[in-house]
């Protein structure tokens, strides 16, 4: 089966899905900025909203599928094999140097961003057990999520539009805007350049979703490193 070519929604209704999620966060005040992020009131916020959100879009997601009748299939969670399982893993190695790369010749041209919140959490974990659960949301729950959002959603509906090529690069370009992050803006749409192509190459959303995880936890992993 072919997820691209058989999708029963269009850009604008996934876009529409997309823009409610925010709506309600900005609603119930998940939009604005977490303060303490170095200290355990912070920490507990960050976890709050970063789990609330992803369970918001993801019964937001259920709804949406019940009503245009979308089944996982539809949305390339099938044919997964370990075909899949390497793609996604050497996907995910890939993406964490050449990313890492870019980002800091990004810095060498345009100076140093403001960091990151995740970056600010992982910082201020004081133990392994702090930063567990700053893996589980950072390297399986929001790889899971945004590729649900980029490459399941909005990805077939542009390669209908405009072709393969181009459905990738504004695929991508989505990917990088919704970052909110000028700086890692280009690294941002390398990534999803590649993230785009892996879906595309294997026809499984979960190769896309293992390499966006391993990328993550690599970074993560690194994070934790230097804050020592």
């Amino acid at each position: 089966m072919n997820p691209f070519e058989e999708a029963k929604w269009n850009f604008w209704q996934a876009l529409y899905l997309i823009l409610l999620v925010y709506i309600i966060e900005f609603a119930v005040g998940w939009m604005r900025t977490i303060e303490n992020l170095g200290f355990l009131k912070g920490y507990i916020r960050y976890l709050e909203i970063g789990f609330g959100d992803a369970l918001l879009f993801f019964a937001a997601l259920f709804v949406f599928t019940k009503i245009r009748r979308i089944t996982a299939q539809d949305l390339g969670l099938g044919n997964f094999n370990w075909k899949s399982l390497l793609a996604g893993l050497i996907g995910g190695i890939f993406l964490f140097f050449v990313v890492g790369l870019l980002g800091n010749l990004a810095v060498d041209y345009l100076g140093a961003p403001v960091p990151q919140s995740f970056a600010l959490v992982v910082a201020g974990a004081d133990s392994i057990w702090q930063a567990l659960p700053l893996v589980l949301l950072g390297g399986v729950i929001v790889p899971l999520k945004e590729e649900l959002i980029f490459r399941a959603l909005i990805y077939p509906p542009l390669r209908r539009g405009y072709g393969k090529a181009l459905g990738m690069l504004y695929t991508a370009l989505f990917f990088g805007l919704l970052h909110f992050d000028l700086i890692r803006f280009i690294p941002l749409l390398v990534g999803g350049i590649v993230l785009t192509w892996l879906y595309e190459r294997t026809k499984c959303l979960w190769t896309s979703v293992i390499a966006h995880g391993v990328w993550n936890i690599l970074m993560v992993i690194l994070m934790w490193w230097q804050r020592g």
